[in-house]
């Protein structure tokens, strides 16, 4: 009445196919595991440079401004600088600054070794003047930028406005913007 032999066939046939399916998708589940953890680690490492960019940045205090040849010019430019809230230890010296007065800008490295106009002065907190890194919310140096040692810029006349943007090295930046007094005499210095 039944045939054994054709039924046998159609279980092992389905059997196949089934063990087939299991293979295909323990495939597809482990190229999807794959991708699923290099674009998890792909978005980490994007999340911390953006988070370094955005957070890794130095504030730009007081700036004073001195005039010192005697041709009623600022000339010299001392500018506080500091870590922002929450960020990493910054070295000033991989900085780079970029100036701009009377329409003309110039970009400066920071590092005093490589750039003529530009020191940088341990005030509060570093253990020693050679250190150039600030590590700590109580860290305080100053970038002094001698505007007649640097190209392109000239140096500041009455009521002339100045731009300063530091770069830090992972990116993040500060932007300050000053103007010099109205009188600017000899041998004295500003706040601006």
């Amino acid at each position: 009445m039944f045939e054994t032999e054709n039924r046998g066939q159609v279980g092992i046939g389905t059997l196949i196919v089934f063990i087939a399916m299991v293979l295909v998708a323990a495939i597809a589940a482990g190229v999807l595991i794959n991708t699923a953890g290099l674009l998890q680690s792909q978005a980490q490492a994007t999340g911390e440079e953006t988070t370094a960019e955005v957070s890794n940045v130095f504030q730009i205090g007081k700036v004073v401004g001195s005039e010192t040849t005697g041709n009623g010019e600022i000339d010299e430019l001392n500018a506080s600088v500091r870590l922002s809230s929450g960020s990493d230890a910054i070295n000033v010296s991989k900085a780079s600054y970029t100036i701009q007065t009377g329409g003309n800008a110039t970009v400066v490295n920071g590092n005093e070794a490589e750039t003529s106009g530009v020191s940088l002065i341990s005030i509060q907190g570093l253990e020693d003047n050679s250190t150039k890194v600030l590590s700590d919310q109580n860290d305080l140096m100053v970038v002094r930028f001698q505007l007649d040692s640097l190209s392109e810029v000239s140096q500041l006349e009455e009521s002339e406005s100045i731009t300063i943007v530091a770069q830090a090295p992972a990116g993040g930046s500060t932007y300050k913007q000053l103007q010099a007094p109205r009188q600017i005499k000899d041998n004295k210095s500003y706040i601006l």
